[in-house]
Formats: structure tokens, C-alpha cells, sequence
């Protein structure tokens, strides 16, 4: 699976990553600081790590553990008390076994991992005054908008802050220069251009769009064009699991049909449903698609086998001044509520933020945009790596980003997936494909 279909930010075992795209999901949130939930008041917290030797425990899964302890190394050079030691497992494993991890004789200190059920059991530490002592409160509060929820679990986007990340991942569009400049096309700045590209590239002979179909790829332009076609506040509403919801609208029905059309059309690469997260970005860089719809997590790799004939945009909007959104969501580290050295796990997850050179290892080996203050210094970059820290920029300073379909419930990528494969083959509609969804979200949330 693609990882950021899933309830939470999934690392490919391409990219290794770590934390995905600014959390982003539009600043109708408060600062990290504030609406704090009753859950919240646990203790005295500190910026004070001590200096008796202590051993930081960090679970992640399994890809993002050789990232993971070139930032732990760097955090004992500033503070030599602290061992860092990384362990790994599988991401279902993870997010399955949390409850019983969390709830254990012996918890990590640092683990990535979902909110909901975690946050109605109070098994999370809330982060809401280490956000006030380090400063976090003064950050856009769109980065943590995905890493907030209630008291209960149902709803993110507000309620206390639970989780941060060292990095953003981003969601858009890769292009081929090479077959952009053989159709004679330009890089498109509306949704109508988008179609001519890839309507002039069939005609050369190449697919319009690869994705990874086999594994929830399909959903990326999906939720865009949902956007485009209805606004951000549905789909926001929704993403955040806010009650009374709903993507049972004219705006996703539209977008449903649209990908249909392409479908239709053969804009879509051949056998795009069994594609996944490893072959879709290979068929791209063997120049089979003008366009492939992803996120940031694939720059590295694709920097590397395509060069300068890579590049990266924003999924384009109806009109040219409008705003091009983005997915874009946390990785979620959390700290456990039972864990023992809760101080010096909020100064590391401060550190992974703050620190020029953690932040440039969120760039280098995790492929994803840090976050941090506003203004912060951006780490080096070139190529396409640094189109997606570009585009990163734009879309944070205009709040143009959005959670993923998928993070609106625990399991609703489990539908989404098999729901896009059947609206791509033609063997559901588009009207059926909305409300298979909203059926499948009310079944899960109760509402």
C-alpha cells in the first residue's frame, strides 16, 4: 500500500521514510497550544533532559529505522546522557498491536502509530504543553492540524496535540520534460490543460497517467479533483471524521466519473491495477506516462534514476487563481502515556523539527518536506527533490492542503482501495462508488 492511504502515513520500502507532508489539513484548528482536552492535564512536563544516562526507546516500522537512528545519533551528540535505541516491525503490526503495546508492562518511549481508540483509552501522552515550552504553539497550525483530536478519538483536526513528525509528505503530480517537450505541451496550469496533455501524449503513444491502482494510487487524483470540482470543506469534514459528514456528493460523483472517463479514454497506463507502490514509479521512470500522481516520498528515488527529466507540480485546479491543493498528513510519533522518559522523548521529537541537520536527513534519506516555524531555513536540495520542497512552501502559505480519503476512518482504505479498482474497470458507478464509501464511513464511525 501507498503510504499515505492508509489511516495513517505508510513508509514505501522505496523511500524508507519518515514522517509525511505538512499535517496540513487547513488551519480551522487552533494553535498547537491551545483546546486542550480533559485527557490533557497529565503532569508537569520540561524541557530539562537531565543528566543521568538514560536509554530512549523508539519504535517505528521496519523501513524507517536506518533514518530514524541517523537522528538519534545526532541527538546524543548534543545530549551524550541520551542512548538512542530503534527498533522496527511491520506497519500493520504496528497500528494492530498498539492498544496491547502501549498498554503493557514495558512501552516504548517514542512509537509511531494512529490516534482514535489510543486517545479514548488515554494510552497517549498529550502533547499540548511541550507545544507551549518549545514553541511549537507559534508554528503555522496547519502542520498539526492531522495529529489533534477530541477526547474521544472521533474526530482529528481539533481537541488536544497527540503526535508531530520530522517531516511532511506531499501529494502531486510527476511529469516526463522529455515527452512534455515531444507533444509540444507546456506544464499545465489548469485541469482543463491536464487533460489535453494527456489527451496529445495517447495520441504519441504514451499512457497519461501511471499510479499504483493494486494499492489506493487512484485516490490521489480522485480527492483532487473532488476539490476542484466541490471545495476542500466536504472532503476536510470528512478526512477529519467530523459527524455529519459526507463525500456522497455531486462534487465526488463528478470526480468519480471523471476518472471513469480517463479510464474510458486510455488516458490511464494499461493495467493500472496492478500496479503497486514499487512498479507504478518504475513504469514511470521507463518513460511509459507523460504524468504520475503520487508524493514527495518518491523524489529521491526518482531524482536518482531520471535525472533532470523529472519534474514535480501541484495537482492543477480548475482555473489558474484558484489554489492547487495537496494530501498531505503527520506520521504521528507519539509518546505513550505510560513511557518512561517522557521529557527527553518531547526534547528528540523538538529536535528532529528544529535541527538543520535532522532536517536536512528528513530531506536526503525520508524524501519528505520538514516543517518547523515559519521562515525556518529549508534544507539543500536539487532537482525534483526540490520542486516538491517548492511546491511544499506554496501549498503550506496558502493552506491549500487537505488529509487523505483514507485517514477518515481506521480502516476506510480497506473500501477505497477495491472501490477505486472498480470504478477504473467500469464495474461500479460512480454514484454507487460515493455511496459505497459513505455507507462504509457511517459503518464505522456510527453516525
Amino acid at each position: 500500500m501507498d503510504r499515505f492511504i492508509a489511516g495513517i502515513p505508510r513508509r514505501s520500502a522505496l523511500t524508507g521514510l519518515g514522517a509525511v507532508a505538512a499535517a496540513l489539513v487547513l488551519a480551522a484548528c487552533s494553535a498547537p497550544g491551545g483546546s486542550a482536552s480533559a485527557a490533557a492535564t497529565s503532569g508537569p512536563v520540561s524541557t530539562d533532559v537531565g543528566s543521568g544516562k538514560i536509554t530512549l526507546s523508539i519504535l517505528v516500522d521496519t523501513p524507517g529505522v536506518a533514518g530514524t537512528e541517523k537522528l538519534g545519533a545526532l541527538f546524543t551528540q548534543k545530549y551524550p546522557n541520551v542512548t538512542i535505541k530503534v527498533s522496527g516491525d511491520e506497519f500493520t503490526n504496528l497500528i494492530s498491536n498498539a492498544s496491547r503495546t502501549l498498554s503493557s508492562g514495558t512501552v516504548p518511549d517514542i512509537t509511531r502509530t494512529s490516534l482514535g481508540v489510543l486517545v479514548k483509552d488515554n494510552l497517549l501522552q498529550p502533547l499540548d504543553g511541550y507545544a507551549k515550552l518549545y514553541g511549537w504553539d507559534r508554528w503555522p497550525a496547519s502542520q498539526f492540524a492531522s495529529s489533534r483530536s477530541n477526547a474521544k478519538g472521533s474526530e482529528r483536526g481539533t481537541g488536544s496535540l497527540y503526535a508531530v513528525g520530522n517531516g511532511y509528505g506531499l501529494t502531486g503530480v510527476y511529469y516526463n520534460k522529455k515527452i512534455l517537450k515531444k507533444i509540444g505541451a507546456s506544464v499545465p496550469a489548469t485541469l482543463a490543460d491536464f487533460e489535453k496533455s494527456m489527451a496529445k501524449a495517447k495520441s504519441a503513444g504514451y499512457a497519461g497517467i501511471v499510479t499504483n491502482g493494486k494499492d489506493g494510487g487512484v485516490a490521489y487524483p480522485l480527492q483532487n479533483l473532488a476539490i476542484d470540482y466541490g471545495g476542500v470543506a466536504a472532503i476536510s469534514d470528512w478526512t477529519n471524521g467530523k459527524a455529519g459528514a459526507s463525500v456522497k456528493t455531486p462534487a465526488m460523483i463528478k470526480a468519480a466519473q471523471t476518472i471513469q472517463d480517463w479510464s474510458d479514454a486510455g488516458y490511464l497506463v494499461s493495467g493500472v491495477n496492478s500496479l503497486d507502490t514499487t512498479s507504478a514509479p518504475a513504469e514511470f521512470a521507463k518513460g511509459k506516462s507523460l504524468f504520475y500522481t503520487s508524493g514527495n516520498w518518491q523524489a529521491p528515488s526518482l531524482q536518482k534514476s531520471m535525472g533532470s527529466d523529472v519534474g514535480f507540480m501541484l495537482f492543477p485546479a480548475q482555473s489558474a487563481s484558484q489554489p492547487q491543493y495537496a494530501m498531505s498528513a503527520s506520521e504521528s510519533l507519539v509518546i505513550p502515556a505510560k513511557a518512561e522518559h517522557k521529557d527527553a522523548a518531547a526534547a528528540f521529537l523538538n529536535f528532529i523539527q528544529t535541527d538543520s541537520r535532522a532536517r536536512q536527513i528528513t530531506v536526503d534519506d525520508f524524501g519528505l518536506a520538514p516543517g518547523g516555524a515559519a521562515g525556518a531555513e529549508t534544507p539543500d536540495a536539487v532537482g525534483v527533490v526540490k520542486d516538491t520542497l517548492t511546491a511544499f512552501a506554496a501549498a503550506v502559505k496558502k493552506d491549500a492542503v487537505v488529509d487523505f480519503l483514507g485517514n477518515s476512518t481506521t480502516s476506510m482504505s480497506l473500501t477505497l482501495i477495491p472501490q477505486t479498482q472498480l470504478l477504473v474497470t467500469g464495474k461500479t458507478t460512480p454514484a454507487a462508488f460515493a455511496a459505497k464509501l459513505q455507507s462504509e464511513y457511517a459503518n464505522q464511525t456510527g453516525q
